[in-house]
Formats: structure tokens, sequence, C-alpha cells
């Protein structure tokens, strides 16, 4: 961990943690700074020496594309001044027109995401204006909401914005966000709620310190030895591991098999639902606060992270028009993968022959990024009917496996239609579709008929469409909606209260069946 600059050294008294403070008048609804001359220095002259002089300090480090998130340590300065640097050294000079700050609620007592309700917030080195719009809009959704007594004395917010006020060239308008306690599906909504918001222009801060260890946090799950440090550092980068993979259901088991306490946990679930399947995340620097104090009795891990956007022109968040799948595949990614699907269907036809050896070869074909779990649907039709359909919108099976299985389903085991026959492989198409992850939206306005797959549920009931089923038949929006509940064994209106709704993208290939009693 580098040390404090010199001239940091004039505002350390009394062990590191005293400062002086600095007072301003009030004339709007203010949020005004709560641990200022505590955490960090009061005196606005040496805050703006400080930050400087750790953004001087902070490594150069190059990035692929244009940073869109930071994850930030929000510890007293003194500990995790340097590596916040790092983190900020990445943007500085930049002229983002949003910055929307996500930081755990400490003191908690809500559900969801909370917004104070005042029109800036206050630091010794200034006001900063609230995107007053963009927070309006959020707060149509029932998700948000503002909870006074979290924001009055919450740090997570607070000890990122003079960094921001040094670092970023004036202009900016701030989003800041508590995140309260949330159900497992609160973080898609949270994501999806957000992504319209984060564009080109817009810069996202994760608030967050990670693994708080020792018996003042009550978590001991390894002892204060000398492989202390080891410990610390594979349980933290163990968390950052599902970031950088997308996954955020693995996140939540993570959390759940080791009872990591980070306080950083929930913005960065709502960061990983937030994100583009093409993002990069990098960890730039970490430290703990036991590597400053030589205190490993209690300890707690600070990371700078960035995630980065490996197409510059692209927005954090991809455009209507641009499918939104964990990878973008090729022509010949999906021939390949539509050959999985062609043996599952000769399988269900044919019981009798094996076709292990087929399939061996083409596994050995399969580059890494084709035997990743992904949702995917297998569609056969006849002289342009439908045959069968069938699919797993999503799933923790490999996505060559996936399309032998709906292959063998689709011929055999779709309840609407008897198994398909030998006499019926001649003139059969079979048509692969694969499926980006799904998020949920807050309005049935968002979904974006033809561009977009939808899942509908309420009520214990379920159903999906794949994207291109509303274009084949010319619906529009409600009506999608209304034959999609029906579907479902609703109403045709059922859609419009209570339901929920999820959506995707998909990437489809279709070619003539070509198997052993085909073509």
């Amino acid at each position: 961990m580098r040390g404090i600059p010199g001239r940091a050294l004039a505002w350390v008294l009394a062990g590191g943690l005293l400062w002086g403070s600095a007072a301003s008048g009030q004339t709007e609804a203010v949020r005004h700074a709560a641990v200022a001359g505590s955490w960090y220095p009061g005196d606005a002259q040496v805050l703006a020496r400080y930050v400087d002089d750790q953004l001087d300090a902070a490594p150069r480090i190059e990035t692929q594309g244009p940073v869109r998130a930071l994850i930030v340590p929000h510890a007293g300065y003194l500990f995790s001044g340097p590596t916040a640097a790092a983190a900020y050294r990445l943007v500085r000079g930049q002229a983002p027109r949003r910055v929307i700050v996500l930081g755990p609620a400490h003191r908690g007592g809500f559900k969801g995401l909370s917004i104070a309700a005042v029109q800036a917030y206050e630091t010794p080195l200034g006001r900063i204006p609230l995107d007053r719009e963009a927070i309006a809009r959020l707060r149509r959704s029932p998700l948000v909401g503002s909870y006074a007594p979290a924001h009055k004395k919450e740090h997570s917010i607070e000890m990122q914005l003079p960094f921001l006020q040094r670092a970023l060239k004036p202009g900016w308008h701030l989003v800041p966000i508590l995140v309260g306690e949330m159900q497992t599906g609160d973080y898609a909504r949270a994501g999806a709620l957000l992504r319209p918001l984060v564009d080109a222009d817009t810069l996202v801060v994760v608030s967050g310190d990670f693994t708080h260890y020792g018996p003042r946090y009550d978590y001991l799950p390894f002892p204060p030895d000398a492989r202390i440090e080891a410990h610390l550092a594979r349980l933290d980068k163990g968390m950052l591991r599902f970031l950088a993979d997308h996954d955020p259901a693995g996140l939540l088991a993570y959390r759940q098999r080791t009872g990591i306490t980070a306080c950083a946990f929930g913005p960065v679930m709502v960061l990983l639902n937030l994100m583009p399947p093409r993002a990069r995340v990098r960890l730039l620097e970490y430290t703990t606060s036991a590597a400053r104090n030589h205190d490993h009795r209690n300890s707690v891990s600070y990371m700078a992270v960035a995630v980065t956007d490996p197409d510059p022109p692209s927005p954090m968040v991809q455009g209507a028009s641009k499918a939104v799948d964990p990878q973008t595949l090729s022509e010949q990614d999906l021939a390949l993968l539509h050959r999985f699907a062609v043996e599952g269907v000769g399988a269900a036809v044919h019981p009798d022959r094996d076709p292990g050896t087929r399939l061996k070869g083409l596994i050995d074909r399969l580059p890494e990024r084709l035997r990743r779990p992904v949702g995917a649907f297998v569609t056969l039709k006849r002289q342009g009917r439908l045959r069968g359909c069938v699919g797993y919108i999503r799933s923790k099976k490999p996505l060559y496996r996936v399309l032998f299985e709906n292959g063998f389903n689709a011929a055999r085991h779709d309840h609407r239609f008897p198994p398909l026959g030998p006499d019926e492989l001649h003139d059969l198409e079979v048509e692969i579709s694969v499926l980006s992850p799904l998020h949920p939206i807050p309005s049935y306005r968002m979904f974006q008929v033809g561009r977009q797959g939808v899942l509908l549920k309420k009520d214990g009931r379920r159903a999906v469409y794949l994207p291109q089923v509303a274009a084949q038949r010319g619906w529009g929006c409600e009506q999608t909606l209304s034959h999609l509940a029906q579907k479902a064994g609703l109403a045709p209106d059922a859609w419009r209260n209570g339901a929920e709704l999820e959506v995707f993208t998909s990437q489809s290939y279709r070619a003539p069946y070509q198997g052993e009693g085909g073509r």
C-alpha cells in the first residue's frame, strides 16, 4: 500500500482520524456532509490537496475500451484513499453528464432502493446537483423510495464524492442510490430499472468494501495466523470472479457458502445485473486495513475495480436493436450448434442408432465459448407449419447439450404433437434459437415486440414466446401479451395487473434436416 503524500500529513492528527471541519449555509434541500472532519478532511483546501496528491500517486493503467463503472472502497481515506485513487485515476479529466453512485445502507431499515429527498449533496469542496429528471423516472418504480433515516449519517455515497469532484470535469449531475434489503429477484429488477439511464455519458460507481474479518465483525472463517493475508485475498477475489463471469446466481451461492461479510455485495449484485454481456472486469488494486495498521485480528478488505466496454463506440448498455447475448455467435458457430439439434432429432426418430461417434467428433470441434451454459430452443417445422418446439429459458447445462436434448424432445416429447416419424424427415426444417440472459422489465411498455422474447409469470403459471413469434404473426405488444397470457392458461388481459414480465433476445439459425434418414 502506498504511503500518504507529504502535503497531506498536515491534516493527520491524533492517530489520523481527527480532521478539521468546514461550515456551510443552507439555501435549498441539501444533504450535508456527515463524516467530513472524521473520515476525511473537513477543510476544503486540505481535502483538495490530499485527493489531488493521491490521484497523482496512483498508477497509470491502460484499459481496453472506456470505463463504464468502478468499484471503489469507502473506508476512511487514511485506510482506503490510495486504493480509491487507483480507480479514479482512470477517469481523471473525463466529463460525464451523469454519475450514478450505488452504496450499501449500513443503517438499513428499508427494502429496495432509497434516494434522499434532496436537490443536492454537499462536501467541503462544494455542492453537487442531482439529476432530478433521472431520479423522477426512477421514483416511478415501487422498488425506489426515500428512507430519510438511512441517509442521515450514511458514509458510503459521501466518501466517493470528493474524489469525483476532483477527478471529473465540472458539470455532471449525481444519482445517489442506497441499496437496502433486497430479495433475489430485486437485483435483476434494479438492473432493468437503471439500464435505460446508463448511456455513454454516464459513469456508475459502486461504493463498497469487501471482507470484514475478525471478532469485531463476528466473522472468523479462518484463524489470524501467518496465512491470513492469503486467505483474505482468496476470499475477496473469489467474489470478484463471479462479477467477471457475469454470474449473479453464482455470486449469491458464493455468499451463502462462505458467509462473506462484504458490504459491497448488494451494490455489486445490482451492477452485475446492469453490466453489458461483453463488459470486462479488471482488478486495479487490492489491500486490507491490516496491511496498514498491522493488526490482523480485525481487517477490512479494499478493492479498486474497473468495468470497461471492449467496443468503445457502444454505450454501457446495448441499444434496443442490438442483441444482448452471452457471446456474439458467428454463422459458423450457429451452423455447428445446429448439428447437435439435428443429431437430437435423429436420435428421437431412430432410437436404435447410436450417435455417439458423430457427437464426439462434433464436441471435439467446439470452442470453449460454445460449451457454456446458455438457454436455447429447438423448433421443428414441416411445410411452414409448426411440428414441435421445446427449449430451456435458462440452463446449467452446456449449450451443445441443451440443443441435442431439445432437438430430441421437440421430435418426441412436445405434447401438442405425436412423435415425429422417419417419413417426416425428408421435408423437416430445424431451427435453433440461442437465448440471452433474461431481465425483468417494470412495465409492459418496455417490451420491444419482434426484437425481444418475453416470459410471463402470474399466479404460478408461466409461458414464453421467442422474439420471432410476434413478428411472424404480425402482432403488436398488447396482442402478443394477450396471446401469451392465454398460452399460460390465464385470461387474455391477465398481463395488465400483477404479472411479472422478463425479456430476452436470441440468435437463430434455420436449415433443413440433414441427418441419417433425411436429405
